[in-house]
């Protein structure tokens, strides 16, 4: 074991992943595609509360495919109990024997093509396969953090109803949302359990602006930093990030900007009302 995962189970007590897990998903469908996984899976739906999307390479395969799963059983028996059930409406359902990678998003049982997918306009000009396949960033300490790519419906949206949540989930399944909206979530930065990353929040000219959130390890907001990106922690309070200017000649200049947490926001205790979250040196916005 790792100094930095041990460290993750003392100081948190996180519980590590198995390094492997067997099971036999009883699948309803396939497609080569997330669009076309979606529509069967929409209609799908009705069968089973809890059927969601997988990828095969989770399981390893080679080749990938979307499979919806109705049952992710964890053994042969009671895959064959919900595979009869299945096939009283799915006649060609069958169930795959899957060898589940660790810290995959089966592996943390989040579906990689969510329900909302298949609400996607057909003429929707902008949106690309991956645009609907969520993701996971593993952290170090046994954690991970999940895009969910989902479609809103809203008139004249400039993102044609994309959005990408993002999900801290820890090793035992509990799923937190850290920001409902984050566009293009970066890289993520974590010291003792804290995260950081940073959100396109805003276009200015042929650029894109971001804004560095920074949360607890237990998922408290702590701090937003505008017109910066690519957080990197520094020391225990402090965060160093690129901060982000546009010049009347339309060019991007970057520049290193430290910000100084609080004590009291470094022990996830809320901050006094009216105080400003974060204390910025270096750079402008």
């Amino acid at each position: 074991m790792s100094q930095t995962l041990l460290a993750a189970v003392l100081i948190f007590g996180v519980v590590l992943p198995a390094q492997a897990e067997r099971l036999w998903l009883v699948i309803g469908a396939s497609d080569g595609s997330p669009a076309g996984i979606a529509l069967k899976g929409k209609e799908l739906a009705p069968l089973s509360a809890k059927g969601f999307v997988v990828q095969t390479r989770d399981c390893g395969d080679k080749r990938n495919v979307f499979a919806w799963v109705a049952e992710a059983a964890s053994s042969a028996e009671a895959a064959q109990s919900g595979l009869a059930r299945l096939r009283e409406k799915v006649k060609d359902a069958y169930v795959k024997r899957c060898n589940v990678k660790p810290r995959t998003l089966l592996a943390f049982r989040v579906s990689a093509v969510v329900a909302s997918i298949s609400d996607v306009p057909q003429g929707a000009v902008n949106w690309q396969d991956e645009d609907r396949i969520s993701s996971i960033r593993p952290l170090a300490d046994g954690r991970a953090m999940v895009i969910i790519r989902h479609f809103v419906n809203e008139k004249e949206d400039p993102l044609e109803g994309r959005r990408e949540r993002v999900v801290l989930v820890d090793t035992v399944g509990k799923r937190l949302t850290l920001e409902e909206n984050c566009i293009s979530p970066g890289a993520v930065a974590v010291q003792q359990g804290r995260i950081a990353f940073d959100c396109v929040r805003e276009q200015a000219g042929d650029h894109l602006l971001h804004h560095v959130v920074v949360f607890a390890a237990r998922g408290e907001r702590l701090a937003e930093i505008e017109h910066c990106r690519k957080p990197r922690w520094a020391r225990e309070r402090t965060i160093i990030c690129d901060a982000e200017t546009v010049g009347p000649d339309g060019r991007l200049k970057l520049l290193p900007k430290q910000t100084q947490l609080s004590d009291r926001t470094v022990h996830g205790l809320p901050e006094a009302k009216g105080a400003p979250m974060h204390h910025c040196t270096g750079g402008s916005k």
